[in-house]
């Protein structure tokens, strides 16, 4: 009777171990949405960790619906909204594809730089001759336009808290928008665009780093 209950106590003992092992990598996994990696090298500081807890799902939820607003908006501006002027022209049949110079080589060698660094430097070096908006849109607009990305993303899924990650995804992005922009001669497309536009994504990433993310001491 008694080596009986014995063997059931250690029965349940066993089983406790074995529910407190699983319900501490659910949480782990869930609240806070493995921000703690498996060696646990880093972990978010309070209160932001507190909040996550939470909130955890309205946040994730919230933080892709400020990501595709984001995204739309900045796909919108470099994109959508100067074929729509095209498109708009064309309808109108005030001009033809061949006065707007699309699919036009001479159109294109005015419109595109190859060179990395050109308008970067030109822009520095001859910054008396430009008006000083041009040059904060065309630099500073380009460096933090994917910003937001190199954030937000490490913060809504582990599949992004890698720099690597991050950088290969702005360099893709902001090729795709720059090979748009070559095809239809709408802006310019410039190497030195794609160069700021992957280092506003990396700095991004950084102020994730910097601000979300605690190096255990």
């Amino acid at each position: 009777m008694d080596d009986n209950f014995f063997s059931y106590l250690q029965a349940i003992v066993e089983h406790i171990k074995i529910w407190e092992g699983i319900k501490g990598k659910w949480v782990l996994s869930l609240s806070k949405n493995n921000i703690a990696d498996v060696q646990n090298n880093a972990k978010l500081p309070l209160p932001y960790r507190d909040v996550i807890d939470t909130y955890y799902l309205p946040l994730k939820v919230a933080g892709w619906i400020l990501f595709s607003i984001y995204s739309f908006m900045a796909f919108y501006k470099l994109v959508i909204d100067r074929l729509v002027d095209v498109v708009v022209i064309l309808f109108k049949g005030d001009y033809s594809i061949g006065d707007l110079g699309l699919f036009d080589y001479s159109s294109w060698r005015l419109t595109t730089n190859f060179i990395p660094f050109e308008t970067i430097l030109r822009y520095i070096n001859y910054s008396q001759y430009f008006n000083w908006e041009i040059i904060i849109v065309n630099l500073l607009g380009n460096l933090l336009i994917f910003t937001p990305m190199g954030f937000l993303l490490p913060l809504l899924s582990k599949k992004f808290r890698k720099a690597w990650v991050i950088i290969c995804l702005g360099f893709i992005s902001s090729l795709a928008v720059e090979t748009v922009q070559f095809i239809f001669t709408v802006g310019s497309a410039d190497i030195d665009d794609l160069i700021l536009n992957t280092i506003g994504a990396w700095l991004g990433y950084l102020a994730y780093k910097g601000i979300l993310i605690r190096p255990k001491k």
